[in-house]
């Protein structure tokens, strides 16, 4: 809480004060700035008395504070105060009159006026003037606060954006070198293995390209994310791709990059294996993979599923050496999911976590 004291201290500590006082009677202005001056303020005070001369005064000069009449030939207090409010500055701005009752110092309160004071009571000027300058001090040095942060913000977003683009970048001259590298490669298992490798990379980067496109600079879009995912391992397989359907159904889920990349990788493991092992010797096959998310819960499951071979029983039992399955159920660990797996009538896999 601010004390009396700090206020006072604060005032007469300060400048000498630019009062402007939007009143038509030469006296009563005069007697503001007496209790002004007897309070150990130091105002330099103009009056103005018509709306014309408040809007010049407020274009020609900066004001610490606003005293209005609330009753005035041409106008009142609570058009002065929209006059204010229409140029945008933050002046703190005081009604004083002796005509009106406490319905209009509600309203006048209401209006965006920092204080209402009786002419029958004028001691009570220098108070109020000293409460809303330190007030409006506090604002400007809040409103200085906020944008610094707003600013500190918006220059960690710039680096979040740039830190992403770049590992994107590094993720794709990694993916190019490592298909050079496969062009050299003689052995067909060899090559293979170099190009799976590949298809993992692709699938991170596409993760970080996603995060530099998007406003949200940790959290991944679902949906679109994996018909790209798609759609870029359906390219890497070429025209065999074309007899094998996918079918997707995934709710728009958002997702935290930690479980967004994990996610991305096993639809990427699940997807190549039923390319390369579950339609062989078929002319067409289908693939369902389903993403949907329960909001309220925040549980998540990711299912695919296809009409091929199946899985052979070694990799429903968890004892297959095989890398990608290897890496599918490291990757469930890491996201803390449930893992299910059935194979006898077609490969079914489903995945249960928390979002």
């Amino acid at each position: 809480m601010v004390s009396y004291a700090s206020i006072k201290g604060e005032a007469d500590m300060g400048e000498r004060l630019k009062v402007l006082i939007i009143e038509d009677l030469p006296d009563d202005a005069e007697l503001v700035e007496l209790e002004l001056q007897r309070a150990g303020l130091k105002p330099e005070c103009t009056r103005v008395e018509t709306a014309a001369a408040l809007e010049k005064a407020l274009e020609d000069q900066i004001w610490d504070i606003i005293i209005s009449d609330y009753n005035l030939p041409g106008f009142d207090g609570l058009a002065a105060l929209d006059i204010l409010k229409k140029t945008g500055r933050d002046i703190p701005f005081i009604i004083v009159s002796g005509t009106v009752g406490e319905e209009t110092a509600v309203e006048a309160v209401l209006a965006g006026a920092q204080d209402y004071v009786m002419k029958d009571n004028l001691r009570r000027v220098p108070v109020a003037v000293r409460r809303e300058i330190q007030s409006h001090k506090l604002r400007v040095e809040k409103h200085k606060a906020d944008q610094q942060i707003l600013d500190s913000l918006e220059e960690k977003e710039v680096m979040l954006k740039e830190i992403h683009h770049r590992v994107k970048n590094n993720l794709a001259v990694i993916s190019a070198l490592l298909t050079l590298q496969s062009d050299y490669v003689k052995d067909e298992e060899a090559k293979r293995m170099f190009l799976e490798s590949v298809g993992r990379i692709k699938t991170m980067a596409l993760i970080h390209e996603k995060l530099y496109q998007s406003e949200m600079f940790a959290r991944v879009e679902m949906e679109d994310y994996i018909r790209q995912l798609v759609r870029t391992i359906q390219e890497t397989y070429g025209p065999e791709s074309g007899k094998i359907a996918v079918h997707l159904d995934c709710d728009n889920a958002v997702l935290d990059i930690t479980k967004a990349i994990p996610c991305g990788l096993i639809v990427n493991e699940l997807l190549t294996n039923a390319y390369k092992h579950a339609f062989r010797g078929k002319e067409s096959g289908n693939i369902h993979l389903k993403l949907k998310k329960d909001n309220e819960t925040e549980e998540c499951q990711l299912q695919v599923l296809d009409d091929g071979a199946g899985l052979p029983e070694e990799v429903l039992a968890g004892k297959s050496t095989s890398l990608g399955f290897n890496i599918i159920r490291g990757l469930a660990r890491q996201i803390s999911a449930e893992l299910h797996m059935t194979g006898h009538d077609g490969a079914h896999v489903l995945l249960k976590f928390k979002s």
